[in-house]
């Protein structure tokens, strides 16, 4: 996998680490419309089998996109892939709305290999793309219009880590992890 998204990758398994299933369905402060961390891996894993369908696409026809930026997906590229922060605010695709998957509920442990895999087969796909097409905007992205393999590979890594910080602020408002260092007297 490109190291750029192993580091999204082991961020991830640092942070689900120890976390039971139990806990990985917990909302922040009970409110159900805020993500638990299954919710977030899981809409994690659904844009990266969105990408990869796109460039799945590419590859079967033989030929990037003949797409071009409007001036406003222009400006998005450089504030999000440049600047590295995702609005907030912006409503996911329905298509990566957790619930598609019909996943049982997971330990962290468990959700840190879903995403791990989703990202491999899609970087697969990515350095396909990068071989068969060089540095052309392979594909386009709904809000952001045609990317190139590097900024696919960028787009996903600001992504995962603006879910990373929506993880961390429910790890704030949820049950800790139990302590298990010291046996039960």
């Amino acid at each position: 996998m490109h190291p750029v998204l192993q580091h999204v990758s082991d961020a991830w398994a640092q942070e689900l680490s120890g976390r039971d299933a139990a806990w990985c369905q917990l909302h922040p402060f009970g409110n159900v419309r805020q993500w638990s961390a299954q919710e977030l891996i899981e809409h994690l894993v659904l844009t990266y089998k969105s990408t990869s369908l796109l460039l799945e696409e590419r590859l079967e026809k033989r030929r990037p996109t003949r797409s071009h930026s409007t001036f406003t997906q222009w400006v998005l590229q450089i504030c999000v892939l440049s600047l590295g922060r995702m609005p907030s605010g912006v409503p996911a695709p329905g298509n990566t709305r957790p619930g598609r998957l019909n996943w049982p509920p997971m330990t962290g442990e468990e959700l840190a290999a879903k995403l791990s895999e989703g990202l491999q087969q899609m970087d697969t796909l990515l350095d396909q793309c990068r071989h068969r097409f060089g540095i052309q905007r392979v594909t386009s992205h709904f809000f952001f219009g045609p990317l190139r393999v590097d900024q696919w590979r960028r787009f996903h890594v600001v992504h995962g880590h603006h879910h990373l910080r929506q993880f961390r602020r429910l790890k704030r408002t949820a049950a800790p992890l139990p302590d298990t260092s010291h046996p039960a007297t």
